[in-house]
């Protein structure tokens, strides 16, 4: 009867007697490389606020004649802070959910707080990569600042050192990152390049696969352990780790549309050039749009630039933006970071997202439609003539130090699962979350190197 019924199966109607197996291991298919959390020097805390004392100068003293004295002199002193942020993901299952599933991939709960503790996880390398702070904090998802807005200094100017080169577009090269390490060097006084783990060059697999292609022949490079497990490649004894989260991914903002207004700003008359970049979660900043043009005609002018909100890699979402300004064509540098979210819709969890920003001349103001934030920073955040917008396939380079002298991760909650109890309107729901409180302290910014708009090719 069996071999009879195997042999009818292509009749019509069969197929519905064919019974379903579903395998039992589940491919995630969601990955990244997401080093930052690991390898940066790590610390708890228990304070709203890590401070930190910093010398940037010695008592003074030189020749002197016999007998002679120089005049009395202390070193100098400042405090500076960083100030924690939290960082949350929220999640449920039903037990119905729980009961049905339980063959085919174990405790549903648990697999989705451990898929929660690896989003936060991605999460915070985005933000140790690209928050802003000042962008973003009147808003409901207030960030710390990460890398990209702490270390900009594309020159040296009196007692700020440069810690930033941009690569203009170049592949990268022996030459660039001899540049980056002796730009490095040169204020620390260190040997970045004597080996062990105190430095790292992170950089995307792409970029590590453009220098792997320069470096076979000469054999060049020799594996280090940087953590327990961990072993990586290195370049001139300084570790190199991968990143997913310094490159565009092919991902580029939209069509955007300028629109001028003739009262309302401090926008002086004249031709402007514009170009809008995302950054966005667990990926990073994306490619600029193209460059929109938009000429005012009063020195009372503002400039309305729309859009529609931009999806990246895998869905990710805006977190905030990058736009960039120019008075000439192809010249413009970055104005300003804007919060992609103005606010929350009535039931104080859905965010309202960003579909337009309001150059005013002295400030930027995200909205969408008529909605606008309570209170928005009331002037340009993060203004850089030196940071340029990103084409696609361009990317960052960091040269980073490990000593936690330099730099540190103060955190008081490291990605921690919490209990929530089923409510009455919900009694079947088994609710969790999991929060991760942290910000990072960049103690000396010339210890941390910085190439933007690399363009590694295989």
């Amino acid at each position: 009867m069996s071999v009879e019924l195997r042999e009818a199966l292509t009749a019509a109607g069969a197929s519905a007697l064919v019974p379903k197996v579903i395998d039992p291991n589940l491919f995630e298919k969601l990955r990244r490389y997401s080093p930052l959390i690991e390898v940066l020097p790590s610390q708890k805390i228990k304070t709203t606020t890590y401070y930190f004392n910093t010398r940037n100068g010695l008592a003074s003293g030189g020749a002197v004649s016999d007998g002679g004295a120089r005049q009395v002199s202390t070193g100098s002193y400042f405090q500076t802070g960083a100030t924690i942020k939290n960082l949350q993901v929220v999640g449920a299952v039903t037990g119905y959910a729980e009961e049905v599933t339980a063959d085919v991939i174990g405790d549903l709960r648990a697999r989705e707080i451990m898929g929660a503790v690896k989003g936060l996880r991605w999460d915070t390398e985005q933000m140790l990569m690209y928050g802003n702070a000042g962008a973003t904090q009147f808003g409901p998802y207030p960030q710390f600042d990460g890398l990209a807005s702490q270390i900009g200094q594309f020159t040296a100017t009196g007692s700020l050192g440069q810690n930033c080169i941009d690569a203009a577009g170049s592949n990268i090269s022996i030459s660039l990152l001899n540049q980056i390490i002796d730009m490095v060097e040169s204020y620390t006084a260190e040997q970045v390049t004597s080996g062990g783990s105190d430095w790292m060059l992170v950089m995307s697999s792409t970029a590590e696969g453009a220098l792997a292609s320069l470096l076979t022949n000469q054999q060049r490079f020799v594996d280090v352990e940087v953590a327990p497990g961990l072993v990586v490649p290195s370049y001139r004894n300084i570790p190199i780790i991968r990143s997913s989260f310094l490159g565009t991914k092919g991902n580029a903002m939209g069509t955007v549309t300028a629109t001028p207004a003739t009262t309302g700003g401090t926008l002086a008359a004249g031709t402007y050039y514009y170009k809008l970049a995302p950054v966005l979660s667990r990926q990073g900043e994306a490619a600029a749009c193209p460059e929109v043009t938009v000429t005012t005609t009063t020195a009372t002018s503002t400039v309305t630039l729309a859009f529609t909100t931009p999806a990246g890699f895998q869905t990710s979402t805006p977190q905030t933006y990058m736009l960039y300004r120019g008075t000439a064509a192809g010249a413009e540098t970055l104005l300003g970071v804007v919060d992609a979210t103005v606010g929350l819709a009535a039931d104080q969890v859905t965010p309202i997202l960003t579909t337009s920003i309001v150059d005013t001349g002295t400030a930027l103001v995200p909205q969408n439609g008529a909605t606008v934030p309570a209170q928005t920073p009331a002037t340009y955040v993060g203004t850089n003539a030196g940071l340029k917008p990103r084409s696609l396939g361009q990317e960052d380079l960091y040269l980073i130090s490990r000593d936690r002298d330099n730099l540190l991760r103060p955190y008081v909650r490291d990605i921690q699962p919490k209990d929530v109890f089923p409510t009455t309107q919900s009694p079947d729901s088994m609710p969790f979350a999991v929060v991760s409180d942290t910000c990072l302290a960049i103690r000396g910014p010339e210890w941390v190197g910085r190439m933007t708009r690399l363009a590694p090719t295989l």
